[in-house]
């Protein structure tokens, strides 16, 4: 019985002897093979986008005998823990090339060198030691709330609007979008009226938003891929005055000209996605943009208006004398839609490949005003009163009612995304695609499909630089 009492009392005068810092970690190493995302979440993680790097890992990995199948090094993310000394900012815990992963141990015996790099304590650009230690390479970081096993991009729908950051400001011609702290409000700014047809400054209008989820999703299955069942935004359309045939020597007089208006009134612009409980990935989409009056007579600075001349009209029968300068100015109006909506991840343990599909109803209104010198006032006029024969534009066909959109979204290290949408009879596509971390360019190409208006041109072609910063 005295023997069994010292090998237990030597046990433990032994464990009381090991280090702290041991101690710690094979605590940490443990974890490793523990599937509770509560534990690994903390942990710093990035993912590799330096293609030696990532050739060198795969590389590795066949060394090591793993089925080429499960690698793919447009994936390599690696897990780490905070040293407490200085020697470099973090420990190799794990690094995963596709399905495949390697532990700390592995780490060690079969890329010891390039675990250096990794870590940042040796210069990936210089081979030298760093006396401060850094990572110069490029990398893209992965918040810590993320568990270990879902890529940065299962967290959020768009890579261009994240919800896994606190801070996100995003700069083109076409969009600018700020977001601040974690409430998960966005101020937007949005040049043009692409859900109708009409991108940039074609449609004479732009529109500045508030927009914020107003029903988180608690589903375990989908409130990674879908964070919030409600999204709602709320804003208002104004006037754009820029992109006249007079403008041809701005610097993006290559840009198809402006040859519709918006009214002075500015609209009520509002809309949601509602997102099935019982299926988040089907939802229903509106957006409604409706004027804050009704057109009226109003004197005009028509330097600033695309207008056209009366014998482009002759149904229109007026008051007016020839002498009075007459034209016809059309005013874009109200639009909405309303959409059923379905988004589809190619794998949805690996969240990168995103697809959303849009189809129902979309509807618009463009009201011709005459204007006129006003010989009293001295200035010209717009008006509707005593003119006969001017037109109202609206859906008149099937084709002009539809409204389907089909977009896609990579959200890997270097995200790209594209979409087509068919909505007034004009088809319009977009692109985004990087160039470094914080710059992309993205791009639209409008095609009308069927005979244009006199406001309108055939096709529309143009690119924008896209700044993105998150913090």
């Amino acid at each position: 019985m005295r023997k069994n009492i010292n090998i237990w009392l030597f046990g433990l005068l032994l464990i009381a002897l090991i280090p702290s810092k041991l101690f710690s970690q094979v605590s940490i190493l443990d974890s490793l093979t523990t599937p509770d995302p509560d534990i690994r979440k903390y942990f710093p993680r990035w993912k590799v986008c330096e293609n030696d790097i990532r050739i060198q890992i795969h590389q590795a990995f066949v060394i090591l005998g793993v089925d080429k199948s499960q690698l793919d090094m447009s994936k390599v993310e690696v897990l780490a823990a905070p040293r407490p000394d200085n020697e470099s900012p973090y420990e190799l815990l794990t690094i995963t090339c596709g399905k495949a992963t390697m532990n700390a141990n592995m780490i060690a015996e079969s890329i010891p060198t390039l675990a250096e790099y990794i870590e940042g304590r040796v210069s990936f650009l210089t081979g030298e030691e760093l006396m401060m230690p850094k990572r110069d390479y490029c990398y893209v970081e992965i918040p810590p709330e993320a568990p270990m096993d879902q890529t940065q991009a299962k967290a959020i729908l768009s890579y261009m609007e994240p919800t896994n950051v606190d801070h996100s400001v995003t700069i083109s011609l076409f969009e600018q979008s700020l977001k601040v702290g974690s409430s998960d409000f966005w101020l937007k700014n949005i040049v043009g009226s692409d859900n109708i047809g009409y991108p940039y400054w074609t449609g004479g209008e732009a529109k500045l938003l508030l927009k914020r989820p107003l029903y988180i999703n608690s589903d375990e299955k989908s409130k990674e891929r879908i964070p919030n069942l409600i999204t709602a935004y709320m804003g208002f359309g104004y006037r754009i005055e820029s992109g006249l045939e007079s403008s041809e020597t701005n610097a993006l007089s290559w840009i198809p000209r402006r040859r519709l208006n918006s009214s002075n009134d500015g609209k009520l612009v509002a809309g949601f996605d509602f997102h099935m409980p019982f299926m988040p990935e089907l939802g229903l989409a509106v957006n409604v943009e409706t004027p804050l009056e009704k057109t009226r007579t109003r004197d005009i600075d028509r330097t600033l208006y695309a207008k056209y001349p009366m014998e482009m009209f002759p149904d229109v029968i007026h008051p007016y004398s020839e002498n009075d300068n007459l034209a016809v100015i059309p005013l874009l109006r109200g639009n909405g839609q309303i959409s059923i909506f379905y988004n589809w991840w190619l794998n949805k343990e690996q969240g990168e490949n995103f697809f959303r599909f849009d189809l129902g109803l979309s509807y618009y209104e463009i009201r011709e005003m005459m204007s006129f010198f006003n010989r009293e006032k001295l200035t010209f006029t717009m008006t509707q009163n005593g003119v006969e024969g001017l037109r109202l534009y609206k859906p008149n066909s099937f084709m002009d009612w539809v409204y389907a959109k089909v977009e896609y979204r990579n959200q890997a290290v270097f995200p790209f995304g594209m979409s087509v949408q068919l909505s007034n009879n004009i088809m319009l596509g977009k692109l985004y695609v990087p160039l470094i971390k914080w710059l992309y360019v993205e791009g639209k190409v409008g095609i009308n499909l069927r005979d244009n208006h006199y406001f309108e041109g055939q096709t529309f072609f143009m690119i924008s630089p896209v700044i993105r910063i998150t913090l």
